[in-house]
């Protein structure tokens, strides 16, 4: 009940519940000299919940939700470390005969980009990279990096754009231009459920310095933006695949094909998003909510969202997906191997109880041990074969312990938690 009562305060905003977790991902990400500020705009659908007020158009029309726009703090070694920043809002259809003077006044989903990226900011010693997928290929976008001390940009462009005052478009001059060298890349295999269905593809890479022309019919920008450019191409292709076509246009420097090679892994490292989106729908139900207004949701998701990063977080401790920067090859580096490594992200009510059903003591229990635990309450069996637990068997596993940690606390015994379970 005060659940409730907390979700559907209107003196409570979605900013404000996340406030603490915001200013620790800035405090986590200050000393590292890049991080990656990943966004990317999901739906979250409520077509079946036809009694909720304030929600919009989604999908073709048919269905109703809202549009969230988000930015993830990742580090370039593929760390998830937060979200720095989030945004909920409702479609609002074009209305038939809109002149493109009325569109620019309207708002729309291709404002949520710049407007990240001046809301994120900069931080003192990092710089920021935005990193984002064709959605985030406007002019703006660009711009407000620009206008930003160490903030920068990784796009993939849409827009095949005038280049060199016209002289040229975009992917034609890039094709122009001698392939640089050529590597493996693991991309998502089309159609693929998880992040872990991938395939290599074999691309050549084109780099050059380029000159964007701005938009002709938008009188806001007046000059063009010099950027680099890394082009990335399947050429041979295996039947029956899409191949990759990256056209990514970036503040920072490609003048060595090792500049190329570490742009197209940040922008690999955008898929993160899309994983961090499955645990929020998938793994924590977000959708299956049964809050009655918009505002209560952005609520209910502001929450999630920090829950689906403590999860992914686990999950890529458990699964050994961080591995110390020191000594990558030393045995037991890897943290889900490491007991000491599970206090900085589990409670210790939590630890307690989680070592009593994996019989074992806490001091003794590993990051991948307490995944495969909460796995096993979920339904996992382990065979030789079945593959990663999924997100729904997580958060069975998850919500069942989640349950006894309540009880533990509500008897006020936590430190007593083993004699309880």
């Amino acid at each position: 009940m005060n659940g409730y009562r907390f979700l559907n305060n209107p003196k409570v905003t979605p900013d404000r519940i996340q406030q603490a977790h915001r200013q620790r991902v800035r405090e986590q990400c200050q000393g590292h000299p890049v991080i990656l500020a990943v966004q990317d705009t999901t739906e979250l659908d409520f077509t079946d919940h036809k009694s909720v007020r304030g929600l919009g158009p989604i999908g073709n029309g048919g269905g109703q939700g809202l549009l969230q726009h988000s930015t993830l703090a990742v580090d370039p070694q593929g760390h998830l470390i937060g979200v720095l920043h989030q945004i909920w809002r409702l479609r609002v259809p074009a209305p038939e005969g809109e002149t493109r003077a009325e569109r620019l006044e309207r708002p729309r989903e291709s404002d949520f980009w710049p407007e990240s990226v001046r809301a994120v900011g900069s931080l003192d010693q990092t710089r920021i990279i935005h990193v984002t997928d064709r959605g985030g290929d406007e002019f703006e976008t660009m711009v407000a990096g620009e206008e930003q001390k160490d903030v920068g940009f990784l796009i993939r462009a849409q827009h095949d754009r005038c280049v060199h005052g016209g002289t040229d478009k975009l992917w034609s001059f890039m094709a122009k231009q001698p392939a640089s060298g050529s590597r493996d890349v693991p991309v998502l295999k089309h159609g693929a459920g998880t992040v872990d269905e991938r395939r290599i593809a074999r691309v050549s890479i084109r780099h050059a310095l380029v000159s964007l022309d701005p938009p002709h019919k938008d009188s806001r920008f007046k000059e063009p933006i010099r950027v680099g450019v890394v082009y990335a191409r399947e050429d041979n292709p295996a039947a029956g695949v899409d191949p990759i076509d990256w056209m990514l246009l970036t503040s920072e420097r490609v003048e060595r094909f090792e500049d190329a090679c570490e742009r197209i892994d940040w922008y690999t490292l955008r898929w993160t998003i899309e994983d961090w989106h499955r645990v929020e729908k998938t793994g924590c139900r977000l959708e299956a909510s049964q809050l009655k207004t918009a505002e209560a949701l952005q609520r209910w998701a502001a929450l999630i969202a920090i829950v689906a990063v403590r999860l992914m977080q686990l999950r890529d401790m458990a699964q050994g997906a961080v591995i110390e920067k020191s000594d990558p090859g030393a045995p037991g580096s890897s943290p889900a191997n490491q007991p000491e490594a599970l206090p900085k992200l589990v409670p210790r009510t939590w630890l307690l109880i989680v070592a009593k059903l994996a019989k074992c003591e806490p001091t003794e229990l590993t990051p991948r041990g307490f995944w495969l635990t909460i796995a096993k309450r979920g339904g996992f069996i382990g065979r030789k074969g079945d593959g990663a637990p999924g997100w729904m068997t997580i958060w069975r596993g998850w919500y069942d312990i989640m349950l006894m940690v309540h009880g533990v606390e509500l008897l006020a015994v936590a430190p007593e938690a083993e004699s309880c379970v």
